[in-house]
């Protein structure tokens, strides 16, 4: 005859095993980080970089600090890829340990590879006091940074924008790179007086061949009340030949009637 156990003895059973498996699989991932870490501090630069890709799989919700320590160390490694990797790494981190550290990489580091994913990760925080950094990163001489640096600024929320980046957001749609200016255009949320001259004159000067420039721009024309001279050009785009063009312009018509937003 089978024996049959109490209840409560079977759910206590079951929470002893389940806490071994627990401990076992924390002395596992405590072991895999030490591993890591180790194959970071002998190897060469590709060990080191495959070694701050790998760390960052063994995070917990606590015992984090070998993985926190080889992320800091990796941020200063001579190869670029080994800085590239702890940026990445950086984002899964709590952001009190790593806004400042990419921050640094971003305004600091001397790769443009380093800097474009520095600000590239900054952007997953949405930290008003990243702000500066994208402000700075608008001085570039490298497009990519720039580019990167506008769709950092338009991705903040919308108080943080109007309390002093509006000249910077009116800076790169004037960049000279049309990379830059329609990124710009086309990560533009917010809606100001301001900005609504600007893009109503890059928009005034844009050739109907010009595509992406066209597109960039309606799609930063939606939401604003239009002045005629603006309102006379969408209307014309109506027939334009492309259908991604004429549906843009039929958009900004009808959200018009809908604005609020004055032309000045």
């Amino acid at each position: 005859m089978r024996r049959l156990f109490p209840i409560p003895i079977l759910f206590l059973a079951l929470y002893v095993a389940g806490c071994n498996l627990f401990q076992k699989a924390e002395i596992v991932r405590i072991q895999n980080q030490r591993s890591s870490a180790n194959k970071y501090a002998a190897g060469d630069w590709m060990e080191r970089r495959d070694a701050v890709r790998e760390i960052v799989n063994y995070l917990g919700k606590e015992k984090n600090d070998l993985i926190i320590g080889t992320l800091m160390v990796a941020a200063h490694d001579l190869h670029t890829a080994g800085r590239i990797e702890a940026v990445k790494g950086l984002t899964k981190i709590s952001p009190e340990r790593s806004i400042p550290v990419i921050k640094k990489m971003a305004s600091e580091d001397r790769e443009g590879n380093v800097r474009w994913y520095a600000l590239k990760s900054l952007q997953t925080f949405n930290d008003p006091s990243t702000a500066g950094i994208y402000v700075k990163g608008l001085e570039s001489e490298d497009w990519l940074i720039r580019e990167e640096s506008i769709r950092g600024i338009l991705a903040l929320d919308e108080k943080t924008i109007r309390a002093g980046l509006i000249p910077s957001i009116i800076k790169a749609l004037n960049d000279p790179s049309s990379s830059v200016v329609i990124t710009a255009l086309k990560s533009i949320t917010i809606k100001d007086a301001r900005l609504y001259q600007v893009i109503a004159d890059k928009f005034n000067s844009y050739a109907d061949h010009q595509f992406s420039l066209l597109e960039a721009s309606l799609h930063a024309l939606e939401g604003y009340r239009l002045d005629a001279k603006t309102r006379e050009k969408v209307i014309n785009l109506l027939v334009h030949n492309s259908n991604v063009i004429r549906v843009l312009a039929l958009r900004v018509l009808k959200q018009e009637k809908k604005s609020k937003v004055p032309e000045k």
